[in-house]
């Protein structure tokens, strides 16, 4: 995975040098990144992340470099599509908003911002970012968690607190931009994502984490035998935990935000995993293994108590329905149904992904 935007944007100012952040506050129709995508030019020209590639992408990059030199803060919108005013050439069909923001070490608190930001993501924090871009030269950004934290370009930082402590909760109700009389703010999650736990460090386990790191999952891998759950095993895991399946919920701490992958060496593994992890009510929960099995595991969890519709909650069989058939296509199909339910757990699944969910793979089910 790249080193995350906001790592590198801290690491830019303690080594004083100027940059800037390019964030995609809003969007419409067709568009290759959504809201909240980052990116950053550093000083030498180069960027790290993306904001979708493409001509759009270029173009904010060189307005970016631009402010670099001016140290202004400014919004540019692209038409992606033809349009006798303003198009660039692109054919992707939507409109796309970008702040390009002026990062300089001297700005007041952004140090301290940035510092929250990284350490919450580290250590899985839920976090909101709010920018106040009524005037995108004089930006207040603001860290929402335990408490707000806030930085500044000019000197409004206190109209963001204020508002953040008489009125918080539009903080949390959705991503993008927002008006408020002649104030606009944009707000995202920079939220607790949920690490994803992995039962049984088997072939497949070895296919899906290094996949699931590199689209930015966390990964926790949990098996009852040394020899599958260690470091040099699992190299991109968070962590790797041996531990007898039987108590598992006394040595594993997942909560509602997390995610549950179960594909231990056999049936009873599965079981004893499924049984104590839906009693955790993690936000997914996915087991390997046919609908044969599933059955047999289905009527055991009864009998422990679990409704039908607990039960239903549980993804069975795991993945994507795409035939998978080896342990690195399984793995795919796996990555790919997390990465959905990210998605739409953060407001940003697409049109086309809700119509072939609904129309053309009724099975999966994704939360709303």
């Amino acid at each position: 995975m790249n080193k995350d935007i906001f790592e590198c944007l801290k690491q830019e100012l303690e080594e004083k040098r100027n940059a800037v952040l390019l964030t995609v506050i809003d969007c419409q129709g067709s568009t290759p990144r959504s809201v909240g995508s980052h990116q950053v030019v550093l000083a030498d020209g180069t960027t790290v992340g993306t904001i979708g590639g493409g001509i759009a992408e270029y173009k904010a990059c060189e307005e970016g470099k631009r402010v670099l030199q001016t140290g202004v803060s400014t919004i540019v919108s692209y038409i992606l599509h033809p349009n006798d005013a303003a198009d660039i050439g692109a054919v992707c069909g939507g409109e796309v908003t970008v702040f390009c923001q002026f990062f300089s070490p001297s700005q007041s608190h952004v140090l301290s911002c940035l510092t929250q930001i990284v350490a919450g993501r580290q250590q899985h924090i839920p976090l909101w970012l709010v920018f106040d871009v009524t005037k995108p030269q004089q930006w207040t950004m603001g860290v929402v968690g335990a408490e707000i934290q806030v930085c500044s370009a000019s000197e409004t930082s206190r109209i963001l607190v204020d508002t953040l402590k008489t009125n918080p909760k539009w903080v949390y109700r959705g991503s993008g931009l927002i008006r408020e009389g002649t104030t606009c703010w944009y707000r995202e999650p920079l939220a607790y994502e949920g690490r994803v736990f992995v039962f049984g460090g088997g072939h497949v386990a070895q296919a899906l984490v290094p996949v699931l790191t590199q689209v930015g999952f966390s990964c926790v891998v949990i098996d009852d035998r040394e020899e599958f759950a260690n470091p040099k095993r699992f190299p991109q895991a968070e962590q790797t935990i041996v531990t007898d399946f039987n108590d598992v919920s006394n040595v594993v701490h997942v909560t509602n935000h997390d995610y549950v992958c179960i594909m231990t060496r056999g049936h009873i593994g599965d079981y004893e995993a499924q049984r104590q992890m839906l009693a955790c009510h993690p936000y997914y929960l996915g087991v390997i293994g046919s609908r044969t099995k599933q059955a047999v595991i289905r009527k055991k969890l009864r009998n422990d108590g679990f409704t039908e519709e607990e039960i239903n909650q549980c993804y069975a069989p795991i993945g994507l329905p795409i035939s998978a058939a080896t342990p690195e296509e399984i793995a795919i199909s796996i990555a790919a149904e997390l990465i959905a339910i990210r998605a739409r757990r953060e407001g940003r699944e697409k049109e086309d992904a809700r119509r072939w969910r609904s129309a053309d793979v009724p099975s999966v089910r994704i939360p709303t």
